[in-house]
């Protein structure tokens, strides 16, 4: 009993110093439910978007008409005609949207005689569909291949039953060209970038990286400030608008060589073209360096303790890496979370990669970089204003 008291007492003193720190209870709990409630809000109920899907119906037969509609009831949204009450959907205006990341990014175009053998078990005479997709972003492509698949092998059961029925399931598990219904595809993004997918990945993970790098940045800050450092370095001929320059300049020199380590990695490793996008990388890099150091310095302009800085850093960079494609890819979240993600850092550095990743050079990225410049110097004022006033503080202290 003696043991259980004492272990009572240690675990309860733990739970007492833990309950005075609302700080550390918010890094514990808060972050979780942030992202739950986020990934909730992209992944289930009505506010996940339907798939959006160009089609273009060459055949216009009853068993392309079937399929379509059989196709609209897993959640795809099917697009018809440009703009609402434009002309039809051609291949090349369906092209040139997939290319410049226009309401859809997959596209399937039915061919004529297609419902002459709608489906793989009718032999040669099969034609299947043409599928046009964007391999920057194949996900969306291959689960729309997935619903095809579903919606011709619920077609032919609806027609066949019976007997057919063992013969069709065979068929359907069968690879390549023995699914119910064959596929031929289009990359419409293949003349890019070599292996652009790998780039992408680059796009989420860079943001993300350098928010949290930033807190690192602010912590060294609150040190600074708690142990009487900045006190010493004000008793000097420094002016408080030095000390945070020269934080700001570490930090930011800091940022670009964590980043452009990544980059080397990520072409040594797996072959990642940084070179042929050498100069409209540094310049984005460098906007997002800027953009996240200045987001530092206003965190820990905000921040009185460690504590909290953990806490408060911990939930907005995870809620904006979340929002702004650094977890999720963007076009699977709802419409109104795509335009939310426009407000974070990561949004802009993800779509200023994916411009240069899909060749829009300095001019694509050109938008992006402005903005996050922007961002940069509004949180690097912001947050020098109040860390001004805390540092002439201490210098009269």
């Amino acid at each position: 009993m003696r043991s259980l008291r004492i272990i009572a007492t240690l675990a309860g003193k733990h739970v007492r110093v833990l309950s005075r720190s609302p700080a550390t209870l918010a890094v514990i709990f808060l972050p979780g439910i942030v992202l739950y409630a986020i990934f909730t809000a992209i992944f289930a109920g009505p506010a996940g978007r339907p798939f959006r899907v160009a089609v273009i119906d060459e055949d216009d037969s009853p068993a392309s008409q079937r399929l379509l509609a059989i196709l609209a009831q897993q959640n795809v949204q099917l697009i018809r005609v440009q703009e609402d009450g434009g002309p039809a959907l051609t291949v090349e205006t369906v092209r040139e949207h997939i290319r410049h990341r226009g309401k859809f990014r997959v596209a399937i175009v039915i061919p004529k005689g297609f419902g002459e053998a709608p489906n793989a078990l009718a032999g040669p005479k099969h034609h299947g569909v043409t599928v046009y997709y964007d391999k920057l972003e194949p996900v969306e492509a291959e689960i729309v291949i997935g619903m095809l698949q579903m919606a011709a092998g619920r077609d032919f059961f609806q027609k066949t039953m019976g007997a057919l029925a063992g013969k069709a399931a065979a068929a359907s598990t069968q690879p390549g060209e023995q699914l119910l219904i064959k596929v031929e595809r289009h990359d419409v993004a293949s003349r890019r970038m070599k292996i652009a997918s790998k780039h992408t990945f680059l796009a989420g993970i860079v943001p993300m990286f350098l928010l949290f790098s930033s807190t690192g940045a602010a912590r060294s800050l609150l040190e600074a400030l708690g142990t009487g450092e900045m006190r010493r370095l004000l008793a000097a001929p420094i002016a408080p608008a030095h000390v945070l320059l020269g934080e700001m300049a570490f930090s930011l020199l800091l940022a670009l060589v964590q980043c452009y380590a990544m980059y080397l990695f990520a072409w040594l490793a797996f072959g990642v073209a940084i070179w042929e996008i050498t100069g409209g990388l540094f310049v984005l890099t460098l906007a997002t360096c800027l953009a996240t150091t200045g987001f530092g310095v206003l965190l820990g302009s905000l921040c009185r303790t460690s504590e909290q800085l953990d806490s408060l850093g911990t939930t907005i960079i995870l809620a904006m890496s979340a929002i702004g494609g650094s977890m999720v890819p963007r076009w699977i979240m709802p419409d109104w979370m795509q335009k939310l993600g426009l407000l974070t850092i990561n949004g802009w550095s993800y779509d200023g990669f994916m411009s240069l990743i899909q060749g829009g050079g300095y001019t694509g990225i050109l938008p992006k970089c402005i903005v996050l410049c922007a961002v940069a110097l509004g949180g690097a004022a912001a947050g020098s204003l109040i860390l001004g006033r805390r540092l002439r503080g201490q210098a009269g202290s």
